[in-house]
């Protein structure tokens, strides 16, 4: 009778036309997020022979992306959301075209990595700002179910981006996935003209200590951080990988879509598990669960199949969306609500900042001492920060 309760207000939604156009415009914008990293390696790669021009692509596009989210944010709160959302998607789509010219004429390096950087500037707060027009097409009635749903459709959204690229990219040019990725934000500016708007409230006094420092907030942030230099090292470190291995880099997007997909199943595991009822349980939960991601990476650092590889990804993968899921959780409870568009703004940037280092610590080894090497640190710096902040949470005796 729960499990029915709970899934009513999720059948009601699926009836509302402006949810399920919203659903179509978060698609279509969010897509191209899942496909970008992996997108950057291959194009630094069609220009340069190296995978190593490509991860510091994707490195450079993150930094850009997490220096430029809190602000954005902020900017996106105090005018009409969806026109930001709008010009957000316009430029993106713009800069993806610039980058499919350059990587056709092999443009130099320097040329390549300002246009990364811009991918992540220009088209920063996206990702917030869908997630923030969500409260004004949802029915408050219906807002648990809304985020509940649009948490396993960001999942099933990684499973689809990475398996276009690689598909798209079999013969080892990123030009088809490039112009999937400017199609599809052309599409989502279009389907956003018929979606409410969002005005900014009337100016209300705000608190002066920064989001940042709020009590609770830095645990959540910093195990955000670790999470994404995790991945960012991971993600541009396996196509490399399976090319020592005698497969094909193009071969990543299926294993990146095997891992979202797994990360899906244990989504919805964790969704019927009891909430943690307080703050100290809930930062011990995900603790647990990265502590259980990085365990289950560790493998990768000495597997030499690609099936051995593809079974530890899928462990990992069960991990990952409960852990990113108890993370919102956190912050949600620490953040007055007041500035949750600027917490959240600052969990993208911190995100954005790991994916960024991990990607220049693959750039700088893998060179040098190859990709496996950079596997294992993807596992070893989670495992690191958990035991480290374990340690240190312990009360002296």
């Amino acid at each position: 009778m729960a499990a029915t309760m709970r899934l009513a207000p999720a059948r009601d939604l699926w009836r509302d036309p402006v949810w399920r156009r919203w659903v179509l415009a978060a698609f279509f914008a969010r897509l191209p997020g899942t496909m970008t990293a992996f997108t950057l390696l291959l194009a630094g790669r069609w220009a340069s022979d190296s995978f190593t021009l490509g991860a510091w692509m994707a490195s450079a596009q993150a930094v850009g992306s997490a220096l430029v989210a809190p602000s954005r944010g902020r900017l996106l709160d105090r005018t009409g959301l969806n026109a930001g959302l709008r010009r957000g998607l316009l430029w993106q789509a713009v800069l993806v075209l610039g980058l499919a010219v350059a990587a056709l004429v092999r443009a130099p390096a320097p040329v390549l990595l300002i246009l990364a950087l811009l991918l992540g500037v220009m088209p920063s707060g996206l990702q917030g700002g869908f997630r923030a027009l969500l409260s004004s097409v949802a029915p408050a009635g219906r807002h648990e179910a809304a985020f509940a749903l649009d948490a396993v459709l960001v999942e099933l959204q990684w499973v689809v981006g990475p398996l276009l690229v690689g598909v798209t990219s079999i013969s080892g040019s990123p030009l088809v996935a490039l112009g999937l990725m400017g199609a599809s934000a052309l599409v989502a500016s279009v389907l956003c003209l018929g979606l409410p708007e969002r005005f900014s409230p009337p100016a209300t006094p705000m608190p002066t200590t920064p989001v940042w420092r709020t009590p609770g907030a830095p645990r959540v942030l910093g195990m955000v951080a670790i999470l994404g230099l995790s991945w960012g090292a991971m993600e541009a470190a396996f196509p490399s990988r399976l090319e020592e291995l005698g497969s094909s880099a193009s071969l990543w997007g299926a294993l990146a879509a095997l891992l979202s997909a797994a990360s899906v199943a244990g989504g919805l595991a964790h969704a019927v598990l009891p909430m943690a009822p307080g703050r100290l349980d809930g930062t011990w939960r995900a603790r647990g669960l990265l502590l259980a991601w990085g365990l289950s990476l560790l493998p990768l650092g000495w597997m030499a199949s690609v099936q051995g590889l593809a079974v530890w990804l899928v462990a990992a993968g069960l991990f990952l969306a409960p852990l990113t899921g108890t993370l919102t959780f956190l912050l949600q409870q620490a953040v007055p609500p007041l500035r949750h568009a600027e917490g959240f703004s600052f969990y993208s940037a911190c995100w954005s900042l790991g994916v960024a280092g991990g990607s220049a610590l693959a750039g700088g080894l893998l060179g040098p001492w190859g990709a496996a090497p950079v596997l294992a640190g993807a596992a070893l710096l989670p495992l690191g920060f958990v035991l480290l902040s374990t340690g240190a949470g312990r009360p002296r005796t």
